[in-house]
């Protein structure tokens, strides 16, 4: 059986949470009415899938140009107004259909029409969704891993893992920058950077952060692994922004070239902070891909991975070449690593 595309589970898992969030809120509101029944925790389910299917393909880009608190109105708006309005057609299609929160046992929704249960319906339906859109969209802010480590308090204390750190460093930044300047340089970089959704997605990585015109991407050592993801997503990012050159040209002038350092390792999550709180990830991980990334400036690589992360990795010699063996000293200690340099076959 064909595996289904990490495009196609993103958005899948995108409609699952928006039915998850939707039909948690709905309950909590209705709680207080008596009317929790499981069929009116599977009608908000379906109105909470019915909203993700209008942000994720009818409203969602339509305000990503916009501040975040705009983009947040702008959809609840747009998606509330969509959904009355099929609303409203129904009722003027009335065909004697009940509605769940009618204060009679049999009442027509064409009976609704005439008193206040379908504005009461309408408000709390208004009010569900758009409480659904703003924690799908805080969660999309935080990411998937830190938004449910957040809620359920997974990093209160530090957590070890295994992961995969891939780090890119966008080549000549401070010359572009300084010849498109700073509102054109953000945008050529934040277009740059949503090129590389579709690549995110497909080899199953998590954007850790970005830090300047540096985007740091992390896996679980499994994921990262498999399918070897972690070298695939570079150069899949690289055909992408290849695509897209001419157009590229024409709007900036320039086309976006990153060199990067890959390692992988145990390393520690935990909430830091007090008045300003983040999850972040450390450890001699961080550390070592910072600076295998900055030595692919020095050996005029494209990208490096560490020989400890290919060890992990027998069968990628048949679709990578790697060069020779190359010994860095690692910052701030007196431990040596060898690092390869990585062409795609």
């Amino acid at each position: 059986m064909k595996r289904i595309s990490a495009i196609t589970r993103h958005k899948l898992r995108k409609l699952l949470l928006y039915a998850l969030v939707t039909a948690a809120v709905g309950v909590v509101l209705t709680l207080f009415s008596g009317h929790v029944r499981p069929s009116v925790v599977l009608g908000w389910g379906l109105v909470g899938a019915w909203t993700g299917v209008l942000e994720e393909f009818l409203f969602g880009r339509r305000f990503r140009s916009l501040a975040i608190p705009l983009q947040f109105i702008g959809k609840a708006v747009g998606v509330n107004l969509f959904t009355i309005a099929i609303l409203l057609l129904a009722l003027a299609a009335d065909v004697g259909h009940t509605l769940p929160y009618g204060t009679e046992a049999r009442r027509t929704t064409g009976k609704l029409f005439a008193n206040d249960d379908l504005l009461r319906t309408g408000l709390q339906v208004f009010v569900v969704t758009s409480l659904a859109i703003l924690i799908v969209q805080v969660e999309e802010f935080l990411g998937r891993r830190f938004f449910m480590g957040f809620v359920l308090g997974w990093y209160d204390r530090p957590r070890e893992s295994e992961r995969v750190v891939l780090s890119i460093d966008l080549v000549s930044s401070s010359a572009l920058n300084e010849r498109l300047g700073d509102m054109l340089y953000f945008r050529f970089l934040n277009y740059t950077h949503s090129l590389m959704t579709d690549a995110v997605l497909r080899h199953d990585a998590e954007i850790h952060k970005y830090v300047g015109d540096e985007v740091i991407f992390t896996w679980s050592m499994r994921t990262g692994l498999h399918n070897l993801n972690c070298l695939a997503l570079y150069f899949d990012i690289k055909e992408r922004l290849e695509d897209h050159r001419q157009e590229m040209l024409r709007d900036y002038g320039a086309v976006p070239q990153f060199r990067g350092g890959l390692h992988g390792g145990r390393v520690i999550t935990a909430r830091v902070g007090h008045i300003k709180r983040a999850i972040d990830l450390s450890g001699d991980v961080m550390n070592t891909t910072s600076r295998v990334e900055s030595m692919a400036k020095t050996l005029k690589a494209d990208l490096l991975i560490t020989q400890d992360l290919l060890d992990r990795m027998p069968d990628a010699g048949l679709h990578y070449k790697f060069g020779d063996e190359v010994e860095i000293q690692v910052k701030g200690g007196k431990r040596k690593m060898v690092v390869r340099t990585v062409e795609r076959v």
